[in-house]
């Protein structure tokens, strides 16, 4: 029941689906596919642990105090770091904010930039989670189709030469590497004309990229903001899946300006992230090797994938389409356009087969298009996985054999 005391985005927020999809994705008689986490199997548990109890040891009494919102300076130094090494970019510790997750960094630049009104370009589809954070600032929308290298610059383009008034494009939000929910990578050319256009237009770009590192096949490409001259391009990603969610730390690479507006609107969400925590990741990324880390996973997440990309060739009807990311968490499948794939989870799919997945409608603003999935493979036990797609496929071909596309 909803309250009427409660703010109108609170009461026309519906997050119905995903609630329902979490208790469907817990019940131990469904294969999940839902899910987007990391393999719990691969947490480096014991070095945590350890770092964990150096960072109480060896800080206190400091470690239970107050301290910089932006995160301790020798932890952004590391970061910094990183940064520049893997993504290209000549980062300092003045360009880092640590932030709670990735979700914090989305929601503090959501609330940095958007205005209710003001003009936010996503990809379509696109995280769920990002648009449950920016549904809260009620943008304009402009939703632009993604294509098999990334985000349709044609439509982008014509959206930015048409709307140059108040609701002109201030922001716009991607996922350029295996992006959540298809896996598609946008390309190189893609990622210079964005960073050319940003700065002809005048927008920011928030280039999330919680699953960069985790590249199966292929070589990584450089990253939207390697490519930014301008400081139009603002940094998200987080140690959520290539160390543990539960540490709950990400981090914000933008300009000192930037980065000094986020830091008020973080004081007054939370004053800061826990100190605890953050001395604990100081610790690791000091006294082990994260990168030796990343490179013991690839394989394990690589077989996943592999696994799921064949049992779909070997079992899946011809109708029924999918995307191969070289590299994250999910593939995106698209069922003929008569077929309602959330109403096919609900009526058919989880009674005869107990497979659960995400329908696309959650991932689109508008939830206007009803035919597509996304599906998850690092979560799911690899031994679940071919039976499961198996299936999946099977329940499908029965139920297009019975309903041919109109």
């Amino acid at each position: 029941m909803t309250n009427h005391n409660y703010a109108s985005r609170v009461q026309n927020h519906n997050s119905s689906i995903i609630a329902d999809l979490l208790v469907q994705s817990s019940d131990p008689q469904n294969i999940s596919f839902a899910g987007g986490y990391p393999d719990a199997s691969l947490f480096p548990s014991a070095d945590l642990a350890d770092a964990f109890q150096h960072a109480v040891a060896d800080n206190t009494p400091a470690v239970f105090q107050y301290t910089d919102a932006k995160g301790p300076q020798e932890l952004r130094e590391l970061v910094a770091a990183r940064h520049a090494k893997h993504m290209g970019y000549p980062a300092t510790a003045d360009d880092i904010i640590m932030t709670q997750g990735g979700q914090q960094a989305i929601d503090l630049l959501a609330s940095l930039f958007l205005d209710a009104g003001d003009g936010l370009a996503i990809e379509g589809p696109t995280y769920l989670g990002a648009i449950s954070i920016f549904e809260n600032y009620a943008p304009k929308y402009y939703e632009i189709p993604i294509e098999t290298d990334g985000i349709n610059l044609a439509i982008l383009e014509q959206q930015l030469q048409a709307n140059r008034g108040a609701d002109r494009i201030k922001l716009l939000y991607l996922v350029p590497d295996f992006q959540n929910p298809t896996g598609i990578t946008i390309s190189v050319a893609k990622r210079q004309r964005l960073a050319e256009l940003a700065e002809t237009y005048d927008f920011y770009i928030i280039e999330d990229a919680p699953y960069r590192e985790l590249r199966y096949r292929g070589e990584h490409l450089p990253t939207l903001q390697s490519f930014d001259t301008h400081h139009r391009v603002i940094y998200v990603s987080s140690f959520s899946k290539i160390l543990a969610p539960s540490l709950r730390i990400g981090y914000i690479c933008a300009s000192p300006t930037i980065l000094t507006a986020v830091a008020g609107l973080k004081s007054a969400a939370d004053i800061q992230s826990p100190n605890m925590t953050l001395d604990a990741l100081t610790y690791y990324l000091n006294h082990y090797d994260i990168d030796a880390h990343i490179a013991n996973m690839i394989p394990y997440y690589a077989k996943k994938r592999q696994t799921m990309i064949d049992a779909l060739h070997k079992y899946m009807p011809s109708e029924v389409t999918f995307t191969e990311p070289e590299g994250g968490f999910f593939l995106w499948i698209t069922a003929p356009a008569s077929l309602d794939l959330n109403a096919f989870m609900y009526d058919v799919l989880i009674p005869k087969a107990r497979i659960v997945y995400i329908p696309s409608q959650a991932q689109y603003i508008h939830g206007d298009v009803a035919n597509s999935a996304r599906l998850n493979f690092s979560a799911v036990a690899i031994e679940k996985i071919e039976p499961g797609i198996r299936l999946l496929a099977e329940t499908f071909t029965n139920y297009l054999t019975n309903h041919p596309a109109e």
